[in-house]
């Protein structure tokens, strides 16, 4: 749908999904919860620019996004400006334990301008949200800010420089966790190696404000190259190392990093997805960063034109790292993760799709060891 420039794409999913561990409670308590939860999901995207006649049919907002991963410099036939808007309130209502019933909220913004040589791009999403947190071992109800703004600048047809700003804050509505504020800048310099490789050297600079602990700084030193085969291959890959100092007065620390991420369309029917990490992050208990080390592979294919059957594995591990003088308890955690749906496209407005999650983690603190199962049941619609 189509207004005053604008297009419209309203869009609604139900879900019924039974839970049998809502707290993700320990595994040798008796007393879990468990219960059959509801959630009502009306969506809407709002799109304006030139992005419709590039992205024909229904429009999301990570399909925007997804243009922001190259130039639009690089390809005249991409979108030149758009804006893009998505809104939805997630109405969740449990049969049992009508205390946990609660509204989530998710905005989200992504822009797009390209000049002669320069490409901007803004990102901008907020969210309040309760979900099962690992690290607390409970169900937590957060509020998420997050600002990417990105520039590329072509310097020839193969090399291109990048000046990249970010600003993440995380909130807990709890006293009990610490929450933190993020602010980031990434520098690349890029060279394009023949038609489908391209590398880059840059680094990053970055401060880390935990709520309830010492502040940190930290740089990044990293390599990165992109591999792109038309309809077969999407590769992502980035690495190297990050220094981080902190004001609490404890000794600098280096640690490897990297990313890794990609598609291969195996043939028309068939999707393997990749992606792999190692990231440092702020922990939501005072004095503690964890490192994570993980991976997550899936595996999606389509049968009789209409019907789509998918899998999903990963895996983190989570070392937590005391960051104040004295010392500290020692934690580590191996979480599992597994997914398994059926989706049936009935035609291309309304599907439907049933799915079976499993969540499991390993804790050398025992409290936060715990098994969870939920099966369910989604119908969506799409304009």
């Amino acid at each position: 749908m189509r207004f005053a420039g604008i297009d419209v794409f309203p869009r609604a999913s139900a879900t019924v999904m039974y839970d049998d561990n809502l707290l993700i409670s320990n595994r040798d308590l008796t007393n879990t919860l468990s219960d059959v939860q509801w959630v009502l999901s009306p969506g809407l995207t709002l799109v304006a620019g030139d992005a419709a006649a590039a992205l024909p049919g229904s429009i999301t907002l990570d399909q925007l996004r997804s243009l922001l991963n190259y130039s639009l410099v690089d390809d005249a036939s991409k979108p030149q400006r758009f804006i893009g808007i998505d809104l939805v309130p997630n109405f969740n209502l449990f049969t049992d334990h009508d205390e946990f019933n609660i509204v989530d909220y998710f905005a989200r913004l992504s822009a797009g301008y390209k000049f002669s040589k320069l490409a901007l791009g803004l990102d901008q999403d907020f969210a309040r949200s309760t979900a099962k947190e690992n690290s607390v071992g409970s169900r937590v109800t957060t509020r998420t800010y997050l600002t990417r703004l990105k520039s590329k600048y072509d310097i020839s047809d193969r090399t291109s420089v990048e000046v990249n700003g970010g600003y993440s804050r995380l909130d807990y509505e709890t006293a009990d966790f610490q929450g933190y504020q993020d602010f980031r800048n990434e520098d690349w310099l890029n060279r394009q190696l023949g038609e489908k490789l391209t590398v880059g050297v840059g680094g990053t600079f970055g401060y880390l404000d935990p709520q309830g602990s010492a502040s940190q700084t930290y740089e990044q030193g990293l390599v990165r190259a992109s591999y792109r085969l038309t309809g077969k291959i999407d590769l992502r890959a980035s690495g190297g190392f990050e220094f981080r100092q902190y004001d609490s007065g404890i000794s600098d620390t280096l640690n490897p990093v990297f990313s890794l991420s990609g598609i291969y369309q195996l043939n028309y029917s068939t999707t393997i997805t990749l992606e792999a990490h190692r990231r440092v992050e702020a922990s939501p208990f005072s004095d503690y960063n964890y490192e994570v080390l993980g991976f997550y592979a899936g595996l999606r294919k389509q049968f009789f034109g209409r019907v789509y059957a998918g899998i999903v594995a990963g895996y983190d591990n989570l070392e937590y790292v005391f960051t104040s003088s004295g010392e500290g308890q020692d934690r580590s955690d191996n979480f599992f993760s597994g997914q398994v749906n059926l989706e049936y496209e009935l035609n291309r407005r309304w599907s439907a799709n049933l799915f079976y999650i499993y969540r499991q983690d390993d804790s050398s603190q025992e409290q936060f060891s715990y098994n969870n199962n939920m099966v369910g049941l989604q119908v969506l619609w799409k304009w």
